[in-house]
């Protein structure tokens, strides 16, 4: 009798802890499936990505800092409306105030060469900016590659302003900040190579170093015989000449502004084709690897 009492009184314990257990987890449940989820409140872990038609409605501007070796300057406006692209116009502009795509001399080579004016080309960029609504996205115009490069930099610019609803001008560094280094690809008949070093620093030019070497390693600044030679034919000689250029470019920021320096008209030809190069092709993109250029003589 005890022990069926025993018995009874075990089973209703055992009975009153599994109807407790099975409360709590019912509870826990409710409770976890009543909180609020991220996906239930709208939010979210990981930004979204910026909707379409983000741009500031009005018009906007990019510019370089400074004239190219042509001294032209390229520029970008865009106008924006309803939150979209819906005009872009690309050009370059002397300090004339003349448009390079009006200008006879550069709409004749350029027609020449690709078939198409340098107009054409230039709205094609512009277009197709229009159309991506991302400076990104615009190919470059076959014929026109560096045309090209500069629009892409400068749209990219000015869609920044757009983005911010700024219309205030962007002013974009033409050179990026590094040593360039540009020789003739070959000895001139005399044995000598011209050569460059130039420095930018701040995006202005902050040094050039001209000179030519031998084939032996020798520089042209540093051979005695040569410049006797030279000064007596010429009133002037490489250390003298190669210091005035360097001079005048650093002076004057521009090499379609540095003057040939008598007596040494060739040298200052070749100056102007390495400087022109390096930053041109170099020092617009940051290439710092040193180039070779074919010299016309």
């Amino acid at each position: 009798m005890k022990n069926t009492k025993n018995l009874s009184l075990l089973l209703l314990m055992l009975t009153l802890v599994l109807t407790a257990c099975g409360n709590s987890s019912n509870n826990s449940a409710a409770t976890a499936s009543s909180e609020p989820t991220a996906a239930a409140t709208g939010t979210a872990e990981t930004s979204a990505a910026p909707a379409a038609g983000a741009f500031k409605d009005g018009t906007y501007k990019a510019e370089y800092d400074r004239n190219d070796v042509r001294n032209w300057k390229a520029y970008v406006e865009v106008t924006v409306n309803g939150g979209k692209i819906e005009k872009a116009y690309y050009d370059y502009i002397n300090e004339k105030g003349e448009l390079r795509s009006q200008n006879e001399a550069y709409i004749k080579g350029f027609s020449e060469a690709n078939k198409f004016t340098p107009r054409e080309a230039f709205d094609k960029l512009g277009q197709e900016l229009v159309t991506s609504q991302d400076a990104a996205k615009v190919d470059a115009v076959s014929g026109a590659s560096h045309s090209s490069r500069n629009f892409n930099e400068l749209a990219a610019a000015v869609l920044g302003k757009a983005e911010a609803g700024d219309t205030a001008t962007a002013i974009v560094p033409l050179y990026e900040d590094g040593t360039y280094k540009v020789a003739a690809d070959a000895f001139d008949d005399h044995g000598w190579k011209p050569q460059i070093d130039l420095e930018i620093k701040d995006h202005k030019i902050a040094s050039v170093q001209f000179d030519y070497v031998n084939e032996a390693g020798k520089l042209k600044t540093e051979d005695a015989d040569y410049k006797t030679a030279m000064e007596a034919k010429n009133k002037t000689y490489p250390a003298k000449y190669t210091e005035e250029l360097e001079k005048q470019l650093v002076e004057k920021q521009s090499i379609g502004s540095v003057d040939a320096v008598s007596g040494a008209t060739t040298s200052s030809n070749n100056f102007t084709a390495l400087v022109e190069y390096a930053l041109d092709d170099l020092a617009e993109v940051g290439d710092t690897k040193p180039a070779a250029i074919k010299i016309e003589e």
